[in-house]
């Protein structure tokens, strides 16, 4: 890419496209959240952002917006009219045209993107299918950590099949998450929590351990400002089914039973899974287990195969060391409060190196963010390559 080919109103309308993408991170499924601007002589005609599940996509948003301007409408010159995307068009049909094809049938002049497609059935097609209709097409690699942040759980999950992962924590100044007795709430302060709120917004699912919905019997739906978005799906890791003897679970009553998946080791014949009520409408999953523990790359797979690109790892400490240990996280989200419990607490980790470990063997994690929240502190951390 030559520098020259994107002005200073090119990366004025692509950061909008950006700001577009943004809103709607978490809520459109297996596709990525995608923003798109077009201009007419340098006037905003069309805003698109992809919308909630996925479908239409940003550009027919956009599209369908710039039609309707009185200025395309009354005086339409093709070579006045640039798009900007977050990412390439794609190039694949379904029931509709791609969009790259829209783009065509539409008219431009320039299409400005920050991203090409790694979906195989776009990847560089996109740009071609444009450029063979005239449209001069421009990558503008600019952007990256912003854009990148948005597209990590697509990206992710079309490089390697698996989505992309966040520990979320809470915890004390030295690093408990409990009480001896099991005492958690609340560890952190209000405004932590809404944020817990937003993050679970930007995820596409939720993945919490067995014990801590037996301990915390949390409700893991989305409430506040986030009350009007649908519930994300929640995999519940239960080796043994042990859940079945609990039936008042807020999980149910708050998230609904259509939710939840549990993923288990055990066997249950479909006699069972009829003729009981816990089992009405939640989905039961199998993973084997590795030592003691469920696969978790098995997990990981069943979670994709949902259509969840990015995961929200809510606990407990078990769950957190599986995934740390095992390598399965791209970043840590720490809530920090204000308080120091007794070493008899539980800790967010459990031990997942020999005890003879000498410092330098322990992973080290780059500190990307830090907020303060009155006085207590949210941390984001990314794991090392």
């Amino acid at each position: 890419m030559i520098a020259s080919e994107v002005s200073t109103d090119d990366k004025k309308f692509l950061k909008l496209a950006v700001n577009l993408a943004r809103r709607n991170v978490g809520l459109t499924g297996k596709n990525p959240s995608v923003g798109c601007i077009i201009t007419y002589e340098d006037i905003i005609i069309g805003r698109g952002n992809t919308q909630i599940g996925g479908r239409p996509h940003a550009e027919v948003m956009a599209i369908k917006q710039a039609s309707e301007h009185y200025l395309f409408k009354k005086n339409r010159k093709t070579k006045n009219i640039n798009v900007y995307i977050t990412l390439e068009p794609c190039a694949h049909e379904t029931t509709s045209p791609s969009c790259a094809k829209e783009i065509v049938n539409f008219g431009a002049n320039r299409v400005i993107y920050l991203a090409t497609d790694p979906d195989n059935r776009t990847n560089g097609k996109g740009k071609l299918l444009m450029e063979e209709a005239g449209i001069k097409c421009v990558e503008a690699k600019i952007y990256k950590n912003e854009n990148s942040d948005i597209l990590k759980g697509y990206l992710k999950q079309k490089k390697i099949g698996l989505p992309y992962i966040t520990l979320k924590i809470g915890s004390t100044m030295n690093g408990k998450i409990a009480t001896k007795n099991g005492e958690s709430k609340w560890i952190t302060n209000s405004t932590c929590r809404k944020r817990v709120q937003l993050l679970r917004s930007e995820c596409d699912g939720i993945l919490i351990g067995k014990n801590s919905i037996i301990v915390d019997n949390p409700r893991l739906n989305l409430r506040d400002q986030f009350e009007e978005i649908e519930n994300k799906p929640i995999f519940i890791l239960d080796t043994n089914l042990e859940l079945s003897g609990f039936q008042s679970l807020s999980i149910f009553e708050k998230a609904g039973k259509d939710k939840v998946h549990i993923i288990t080791s055990k066997e249950l014949k479909e006699k069972t899974i009829n003729e009981s009520d816990f089992f009405t409408r939640v989905s039961i999953e199998n993973a084997k287990m590795v030592q003691d523990s469920l696969n978790l790359q098995e997990i990981l797979k069943i979670v994709s195969r949902v259509g969840v690109n990015r995961l929200l790892v809510e606990g407990g400490a078990k769950v957190w060391t599986s995934f740390l240990k095992t390598g399965f996280f791209d970043e840590i989200v720490m809530f920090t409060g204000n308080k120091i419990m007794n070493d008899s607490a539980t800790s967010c980790f459990n031990d997942f190196l020999p005890i003879d470990t000498q410092l330098g063997d322990f992973p080290n994690l780059t500190l990307t963010s830090l907020l303060k929240w009155k006085d207590n502190i949210e941390a984001k951390w990314i794991a090392n390559s």
